[in-house]
C-alpha cells in the first residue's frame, strides 16, 4: 500500500500543470545497503527537505533536511541531519545521520539534473550501533 502510495504521489507531481509554482525535486540514490527513491523541495535553496523510501528485502523511510553551504549554479556543497526507520513494520529500529553532499550540475543547458555524492555516519541507538553509508545517485528539479 505505501509503495502504492508513493507511485500515485510521484505520477501526480509529473503531471502537474507548467505553470505551478511549486519546485519539486526527484532522485535515485545508489547507497551501500540499497536503492533510495526521494521526493524534495527545491534543492537549490538555501534549506530543503527530502523523504526517501528504500525497499529492498525491507521497506525504509527516511527524512531529510538539508543545508546548503556552498551554492554555485554549478554545485551545491550541503550538510544537514536525517533520521528514519530501519525495517517499516517488522522490529522497526530509528536511526539519525548527518549527511555530507555534493551535488553537481555539469550540464549548462539543463541545471535541473544533476548528479549526487553523499556520505553520512548513521547512528542506530537501539541496536547500539553506527556505521558510514555513502553512495551516488541522479536528481531532477522540476521547475
Amino acid at each position: 500500500m505505501k509503495k502504492f502510495l508513493f507511485a500515485a504521489l510521484t505520477v501526480f507531481l509529473l503531471l502537474q500543470h507548467e505553470e505551478s509554482k511549486a519546485q519539486v525535486s526527484v532522485g535515485i540514490y545508489q547507497q551501500n545497503f540499497g536503492t533510495y527513491l526521494s521526493i524534495g523541495s527545491d534543492p537549490d535553496k538555501k534549506m530543503f527537505g527530502e523523504g526517501r523510501l528504500e525497499g529492498g528485502n525491507e521497506v525504509d523511510i527516511e527524512g531529510t533536511f538539508g543545508y546548503n553551504f556552498i551554492q554555485k549554479e554549478e554545485v551545491n556543497f550541503y550538510s544537514g541531519v536525517h533520521a528514519g526507520l530501519i525495517n517499516v513494520g517488522e522490529g522497526s529500529s530509528g536511526y539519525f545521520g548527518v549527511p555530507l553532499g555534493v551535488l553537481v550540475k555539469p550540464f549548462p543547458s539543463t541545471r535541473n539534473f544533476g548528479f549526487l555524492l553523499e556520505a553520512s555516519p548513521l547512528f542506530i541507538p537501539d541496536a547500539d550501533t553506527a556505521y558510514l553509508r555513502a553512495g551516488i545517485g541522479l536528481k531532477y528539479t522540476f521547475r
